[in-house]
Protein backbone atom coordinates (compact mmCIF):
# COMPACT_ATOMS: atom_id res chain seq x y z
CA UNK A 1 0.00 0.00 0.00
CA UNK A 2 1.45 3.37 -1.05
CA UNK A 3 1.25 6.25 1.42
CA UNK A 4 1.21 9.78 0.04
CA UNK A 5 1.36 13.18 1.70
CA UNK A 6 -1.70 15.39 1.40
CA UNK A 7 -0.05 17.47 -1.32
CA UNK A 8 1.04 14.38 -3.26
CA UNK A 9 -2.44 12.87 -3.04
CA UNK A 10 -4.01 16.08 -4.30
CA UNK A 11 -1.73 16.02 -7.33
CA UNK A 12 -2.66 12.40 -8.06
CA UNK A 13 -6.35 13.14 -7.57
CA UNK A 14 -6.05 16.05 -10.01
CA UNK A 15 -4.96 13.58 -12.71
CA UNK A 16 -7.44 10.83 -11.84
CA UNK A 17 -10.55 12.90 -11.20
CA UNK A 18 -11.37 13.22 -14.89
CA UNK A 19 -11.23 9.70 -16.28
CA UNK A 20 -13.11 8.04 -19.12
CA UNK A 21 -13.69 4.38 -19.90
CA UNK A 22 -11.88 3.11 -23.00
CA UNK A 23 -12.59 -0.10 -24.91
CA UNK A 24 -9.59 -2.29 -25.83
CA UNK A 25 -10.44 -5.50 -27.66
CA UNK A 26 -12.88 -7.09 -25.18
CA UNK A 27 -11.42 -5.23 -22.19
CA UNK A 28 -12.39 -1.95 -20.56
CA UNK A 29 -10.05 0.40 -18.71
CA UNK A 30 -10.53 3.81 -17.07
CA UNK A 31 -7.88 6.31 -18.18
CA UNK A 32 -7.49 10.03 -17.42
CA UNK A 33 -8.76 12.08 -20.33
CA UNK A 34 -5.35 13.71 -20.62
CA UNK A 35 -4.21 10.43 -22.19
CA UNK A 36 -5.20 10.54 -25.84
CA UNK A 37 -5.04 7.59 -28.20
CA UNK A 38 -2.54 7.54 -31.04
CA UNK A 39 -4.77 8.15 -34.12
CA UNK A 40 -3.33 5.40 -36.34
CA UNK A 41 -3.25 1.68 -35.65
CA UNK A 42 -2.62 -1.61 -37.46
CA UNK A 43 -3.56 -5.05 -36.19
CA UNK A 44 -3.85 -8.65 -37.27
CA UNK A 45 -7.13 -10.53 -37.49
CA UNK A 46 -8.10 -14.08 -38.50
CA UNK A 47 -4.99 -16.25 -38.31
CA UNK A 48 -6.14 -18.55 -41.14
CA UNK A 49 -6.72 -15.82 -43.72
CA UNK A 50 -4.01 -13.51 -42.34
CA UNK A 51 -5.99 -10.29 -42.50
CA UNK A 52 -4.33 -6.96 -41.68
CA UNK A 53 -6.55 -4.05 -40.64
CA UNK A 54 -5.34 -0.47 -40.35
CA UNK A 55 -7.23 2.67 -39.33
CA UNK A 56 -6.37 6.34 -39.26
CA UNK A 57 -8.12 9.65 -38.79
CA UNK A 58 -8.35 11.43 -42.15
CA UNK A 59 -10.51 14.03 -43.91
CA UNK A 60 -12.19 13.15 -47.21
CA UNK A 61 -10.04 15.28 -49.60
CA UNK A 62 -6.74 13.71 -48.41
CA UNK A 63 -8.39 10.29 -48.67
CA UNK A 64 -9.31 10.90 -52.31
CA UNK A 65 -5.79 12.14 -53.05
CA UNK A 66 -4.28 9.08 -51.37
CA UNK A 67 -6.46 6.68 -53.39
CA UNK A 68 -5.60 8.44 -56.67
CA UNK A 69 -1.87 8.31 -55.88
CA UNK A 70 -2.06 4.67 -54.85
CA UNK A 71 -3.93 3.67 -58.01
CA UNK A 72 -1.36 5.43 -60.20
CA UNK A 73 1.49 3.85 -58.24
CA UNK A 74 0.05 0.37 -58.77
CA UNK A 75 -0.52 1.04 -62.48
CA UNK A 76 3.08 2.22 -62.86
CA UNK A 77 4.52 -0.85 -61.12
CA UNK A 78 5.81 -3.45 -63.58
CA UNK A 79 6.33 -7.18 -62.85
CA UNK A 80 9.85 -8.51 -63.34
CA UNK A 81 8.55 -11.24 -65.65
CA UNK A 82 6.50 -9.72 -68.52
CA UNK A 83 4.39 -12.89 -68.71
CA UNK A 84 2.65 -11.74 -65.52
CA UNK A 85 1.08 -8.81 -67.38
CA UNK A 86 -0.15 -5.88 -65.31
CA UNK A 87 0.81 -5.58 -61.65
CA UNK A 88 -2.63 -4.12 -60.87
CA UNK A 89 -5.03 -6.87 -61.93
CA UNK A 90 -8.43 -5.34 -61.19
CA UNK A 91 -10.29 -2.60 -59.32
CA UNK A 92 -13.40 -3.64 -57.42
CA UNK A 93 -15.92 -1.04 -56.24
CA UNK A 94 -17.02 -1.02 -52.62
CA UNK A 95 -20.83 -0.98 -52.46
CA UNK A 96 -22.32 1.95 -50.59
CA UNK A 97 -25.53 3.91 -50.57
CA UNK A 98 -24.24 7.44 -49.88
CA UNK A 99 -20.97 8.52 -51.50
CA UNK A 100 -20.93 11.72 -49.43
CA UNK A 101 -20.67 9.66 -46.25
CA UNK A 102 -18.96 6.43 -47.33
CA UNK A 103 -16.42 5.88 -50.09
CA UNK A 104 -14.27 2.88 -50.86
CA UNK A 105 -12.36 0.76 -53.34
CA UNK A 106 -10.52 -2.57 -53.50
CA UNK A 107 -7.34 -3.03 -55.52
CA UNK A 108 -6.52 -6.56 -56.66
CA UNK A 109 -2.78 -6.63 -57.25
CA UNK A 110 0.17 -8.99 -57.47
CA UNK A 111 1.84 -9.85 -54.19
CA UNK A 112 5.14 -8.40 -55.42
CA UNK A 113 6.95 -7.67 -58.68
CA UNK A 114 9.08 -10.83 -58.51
CA UNK A 115 6.42 -13.36 -57.50
CA UNK A 116 4.26 -15.08 -60.17
CA UNK A 117 0.85 -13.47 -60.50
CA UNK A 118 -0.96 -16.46 -59.00
CA UNK A 119 -0.20 -14.80 -55.64
CA UNK A 120 -2.55 -11.85 -55.20
CA UNK A 121 -3.30 -9.27 -52.52
CA UNK A 122 -6.67 -7.63 -52.03
CA UNK A 123 -6.00 -4.10 -50.77
CA UNK A 124 -9.25 -2.50 -49.67
CA UNK A 125 -10.00 1.05 -48.47
CA UNK A 126 -13.10 2.65 -46.99
CA UNK A 127 -13.62 6.19 -45.74
CA UNK A 128 -16.40 7.02 -43.32
CA UNK A 129 -16.90 9.73 -40.67
CA UNK A 130 -13.33 11.03 -41.06
CA UNK A 131 -11.78 7.59 -40.55
CA UNK A 132 -9.93 5.64 -43.23
CA UNK A 133 -10.07 1.88 -42.90
CA UNK A 134 -7.62 -0.32 -44.81
CA UNK A 135 -7.94 -4.11 -45.04
CA UNK A 136 -5.41 -6.39 -46.71
CA UNK A 137 -5.67 -10.13 -47.29
CA UNK A 138 -3.86 -12.62 -49.48
CA UNK A 139 -5.61 -14.43 -52.33
CA UNK A 140 -4.76 -16.77 -55.21
CA UNK A 141 -5.75 -16.69 -58.84
CA UNK A 142 -4.20 -19.53 -60.79
CA UNK A 143 -6.92 -19.73 -63.44
CA UNK A 144 -4.60 -18.75 -66.31
CA UNK A 145 -3.88 -21.61 -68.73
CA UNK A 146 -0.14 -21.39 -68.04
CA UNK A 147 -0.85 -22.77 -64.57
CA UNK A 148 -2.78 -25.85 -65.82
CA UNK A 149 0.02 -28.29 -65.06
CA UNK A 150 0.78 -26.68 -61.69
CA UNK A 151 -2.91 -26.82 -60.83
CA UNK A 152 -2.96 -30.59 -61.37
CA UNK A 153 -0.11 -30.95 -58.88
CA UNK A 154 -1.16 -28.31 -56.31
CA UNK A 155 -4.85 -27.46 -56.76
CA UNK A 156 -5.04 -25.63 -53.41
CA UNK A 157 -2.38 -23.15 -54.51
CA UNK A 158 -3.30 -22.67 -58.17
CA UNK A 159 -7.02 -22.20 -57.61
CA UNK A 160 -8.99 -18.96 -57.88
CA UNK A 161 -10.27 -17.89 -54.47
CA UNK A 162 -10.48 -14.17 -55.33
CA UNK A 163 -14.33 -14.17 -55.44
CA UNK A 164 -14.43 -15.88 -52.03
CA UNK A 165 -11.89 -13.46 -50.53
CA UNK A 166 -13.73 -10.47 -52.00
CA UNK A 167 -16.93 -11.66 -50.34
CA UNK A 168 -15.07 -11.99 -47.06
CA UNK A 169 -13.64 -8.48 -47.39
CA UNK A 170 -17.06 -7.01 -48.18
CA UNK A 171 -18.37 -8.73 -45.04
CA UNK A 172 -15.56 -7.32 -42.91
CA UNK A 173 -16.19 -3.79 -44.17
CA UNK A 174 -19.88 -4.27 -43.42
CA UNK A 175 -19.21 -5.46 -39.86
CA UNK A 176 -16.82 -2.64 -38.92
CA UNK A 177 -18.31 0.47 -37.37
CA UNK A 178 -16.43 3.74 -36.94
CA UNK A 179 -16.33 5.00 -33.36
CA UNK A 180 -14.55 7.60 -31.26
CA UNK A 181 -12.39 6.66 -28.30
CA UNK A 182 -15.10 7.34 -25.72
CA UNK A 183 -17.85 5.27 -27.35
CA UNK A 184 -18.33 1.95 -25.54
CA UNK A 185 -20.33 -0.59 -27.59
CA UNK A 186 -23.03 -2.68 -25.95
CA UNK A 187 -23.26 -5.46 -28.56
CA UNK A 188 -21.03 -8.49 -29.20
CA UNK A 189 -17.70 -7.76 -30.86
CA UNK A 190 -14.37 -6.13 -30.08
CA UNK A 191 -12.88 -2.64 -30.14
CA UNK A 192 -9.84 -1.22 -31.85
CA UNK A 193 -8.61 2.32 -32.41
CA UNK A 194 -11.23 4.28 -34.40
CA UNK A 195 -13.49 1.25 -34.82
CA UNK A 196 -15.55 -1.68 -33.57
CA UNK A 197 -16.00 -5.09 -35.16
CA UNK A 198 -19.53 -6.44 -34.77
CA UNK A 199 -19.30 -10.13 -33.89
CA UNK A 200 -16.22 -12.02 -35.09
CA UNK A 201 -14.79 -11.90 -31.57
CA UNK A 202 -13.91 -15.60 -31.67
CA UNK A 203 -11.40 -15.09 -34.52
CA UNK A 204 -7.70 -14.67 -33.71
CA UNK A 205 -6.67 -11.04 -33.21
CA UNK A 206 -3.61 -9.12 -32.05
CA UNK A 207 -4.45 -5.48 -31.28
CA UNK A 208 -2.32 -2.64 -29.89
CA UNK A 209 -3.20 0.76 -28.43
CA UNK A 210 -1.02 3.68 -27.35
CA UNK A 211 -2.21 6.52 -25.11
CA UNK A 212 0.04 9.55 -24.62
CA UNK A 213 -0.27 12.17 -21.92
CA UNK A 214 -1.43 15.24 -23.89
CA UNK A 215 0.31 13.74 -26.93
CA UNK A 216 3.74 13.73 -25.23
CA UNK A 217 6.19 10.85 -25.67
CA UNK A 218 7.66 11.09 -22.15
CA UNK A 219 4.56 9.74 -20.41
CA UNK A 220 2.45 7.12 -22.15
CA UNK A 221 0.55 3.87 -21.68
CA UNK A 222 0.62 1.10 -24.28
CA UNK A 223 -1.65 -1.93 -24.34
CA UNK A 224 -1.62 -5.10 -26.42
CA UNK A 225 -4.41 -7.69 -26.49
CA UNK A 226 -4.14 -11.02 -28.30
CA UNK A 227 -5.46 -14.57 -28.18
CA UNK A 228 -1.89 -15.91 -28.01
CA UNK A 229 -0.48 -17.65 -24.91
CA UNK A 230 3.06 -17.07 -23.60
CA UNK A 231 5.61 -19.70 -22.61
CA UNK A 232 7.33 -17.58 -19.96
CA UNK A 233 5.85 -15.78 -16.98
CA UNK A 234 6.62 -12.09 -16.61
CA UNK A 235 7.76 -12.73 -13.04
CA UNK A 236 9.93 -15.69 -14.04
CA UNK A 237 11.89 -13.62 -16.58
CA UNK A 238 15.46 -12.99 -15.36
CA UNK A 239 16.65 -9.40 -15.14
CA UNK A 240 18.98 -9.85 -18.11
CA UNK A 241 16.08 -11.22 -20.19
CA UNK A 242 14.25 -7.89 -20.04
CA UNK A 243 15.05 -6.03 -23.27
CA UNK A 244 14.58 -2.54 -21.85
CA UNK A 245 18.22 -2.10 -20.86
CA UNK A 246 19.99 -1.13 -17.65
CA UNK A 247 17.92 -0.60 -14.54
CA UNK A 248 16.79 -2.13 -11.28
CA UNK A 249 13.58 -3.61 -9.97
CA UNK A 250 11.33 -1.41 -7.85
CA UNK A 251 8.63 -4.05 -7.42
CA UNK A 252 7.68 -7.49 -8.69
CA UNK A 253 4.53 -9.34 -7.72
CA UNK A 254 0.96 -10.42 -8.39
CA UNK A 255 -2.43 -9.06 -7.45
CA UNK A 256 -6.05 -9.62 -8.41
CA UNK A 257 -8.70 -7.15 -9.53
CA UNK A 258 -12.10 -7.77 -11.09
CA UNK A 259 -11.40 -11.54 -11.06
CA UNK A 260 -8.25 -11.00 -13.16
CA UNK A 261 -4.87 -12.19 -11.90
CA UNK A 262 -2.20 -9.64 -12.76
CA UNK A 263 1.57 -10.08 -12.89
CA UNK A 264 3.48 -6.81 -12.65
CA UNK A 265 7.10 -5.71 -12.81
CA UNK A 266 8.18 -2.13 -12.14
CA UNK A 267 11.71 -0.97 -12.99
CA UNK A 268 13.68 2.25 -12.80
CA UNK A 269 16.65 3.04 -15.00
CA UNK A 270 18.09 4.90 -17.97
CA UNK A 271 16.69 2.66 -20.71
CA UNK A 272 14.96 5.11 -23.03
CA UNK A 273 15.65 5.90 -26.67
CA UNK A 274 14.75 8.62 -29.16
CA UNK A 275 12.69 7.92 -32.30
CA UNK A 276 15.94 7.40 -34.25
CA UNK A 277 16.96 4.72 -31.67
CA UNK A 278 19.70 6.89 -30.21
CA UNK A 279 20.10 6.66 -26.42
CA UNK A 280 18.34 9.46 -24.51
CA UNK A 281 20.43 9.38 -21.32
CA UNK A 282 17.27 10.05 -19.31
CA UNK A 283 16.13 8.19 -16.22
CA UNK A 284 12.60 7.00 -15.70
CA UNK A 285 10.24 4.15 -14.92
CA UNK A 286 8.74 1.27 -16.86
CA UNK A 287 5.65 -0.38 -15.38
CA UNK A 288 4.65 -3.72 -16.92
CA UNK A 289 1.59 -5.86 -16.29
CA UNK A 290 0.37 -9.10 -17.83
CA UNK A 291 -3.04 -10.81 -17.68
CA UNK A 292 -4.01 -14.30 -18.93
CA UNK A 293 -0.48 -14.97 -20.12
CA UNK A 294 -0.73 -18.77 -20.22
CA UNK A 295 -4.39 -19.55 -20.83
CA UNK A 296 -5.36 -16.96 -23.43
CA UNK A 297 -8.51 -17.45 -25.50
CA UNK A 298 -10.97 -15.18 -27.26
CA UNK A 299 -12.99 -14.97 -24.03
CA UNK A 300 -9.88 -14.44 -21.89
CA UNK A 301 -7.37 -12.68 -24.14
CA UNK A 302 -3.84 -12.04 -23.08
CA UNK A 303 -3.36 -8.39 -22.14
CA UNK A 304 -0.05 -6.57 -21.78
CA UNK A 305 -0.05 -3.09 -20.25
CA UNK A 306 3.04 -0.88 -20.05
CA UNK A 307 3.39 2.63 -18.64
CA UNK A 308 6.54 4.60 -19.45
CA UNK A 309 7.43 7.72 -17.49
CA UNK A 310 10.62 9.69 -18.12
CA UNK A 311 11.55 11.87 -15.15
CA UNK A 312 11.01 15.39 -16.54
CA UNK A 313 13.76 17.99 -16.80
CA UNK A 314 11.22 20.68 -17.69
CA UNK A 315 7.45 21.16 -17.53
CA UNK A 316 6.79 18.89 -20.52
CA UNK A 317 4.90 16.49 -18.25
CA UNK A 318 3.95 16.74 -14.55
CA UNK A 319 6.60 15.74 -12.04
CA UNK A 320 5.53 12.71 -9.99
CA UNK A 321 7.40 10.86 -7.29
CA UNK A 322 7.88 7.10 -7.39
CA UNK A 323 5.10 6.69 -4.82
CA UNK A 324 2.72 8.86 -6.85
CA UNK A 325 3.44 6.88 -10.01
CA UNK A 326 2.75 3.64 -8.11
CA UNK A 327 -0.59 5.04 -6.97
CA UNK A 328 -1.53 6.22 -10.48
CA UNK A 329 -0.51 2.85 -11.97
CA UNK A 330 -2.54 0.88 -9.44
CA UNK A 331 -5.66 3.01 -9.85
CA UNK A 332 -5.56 2.71 -13.64
CA UNK A 333 -4.79 -1.01 -13.84
CA UNK A 334 -7.25 -1.94 -11.08
CA UNK A 335 -10.00 -0.65 -13.39
CA UNK A 336 -9.27 -3.27 -16.07
CA UNK A 337 -12.23 -5.61 -16.62
CA UNK A 338 -13.88 -7.68 -19.32
CA UNK A 339 -16.70 -6.03 -21.29
CA UNK A 340 -19.26 -8.77 -20.69
CA UNK A 341 -21.41 -7.85 -23.70
CA UNK A 342 -18.46 -8.67 -25.98
CA UNK A 343 -19.70 -12.22 -26.37
CA UNK A 344 -22.91 -13.46 -27.94
CA UNK A 345 -25.04 -15.84 -25.91
CA UNK A 346 -23.69 -19.34 -26.42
Amino acid sequence: MVTLSTEQQQQVDQLLKNTATRCLGVYLIDLPKQFTVFPTTEFYYDQIHKVTIKTQRQYLPPFKQMIARREQELKNTQPIDPIDGNFLKAIHPLPNTDTDKIQGIIFERMQSEGVPDVARVLEGYRWQDEVTLKIEMNANNGSDSRYDQDRNISPDIYNNDVPEKLAQMYKLFDHIQVRDDFTIPSEPGFCFTNGFMRNGVEEYKDISFTYRYEGKEDFYISLQSSDFSEDLSLLESPEEYDPDGEGYTVYKGTRESNHLVMEEWIRKGDFFYNNDYSWRNDEGYIFKLGINLFNASYKKPQLWVQMNYIIPKNDNVPTYSEEQLMSIWREITNSIRIRESSFANE
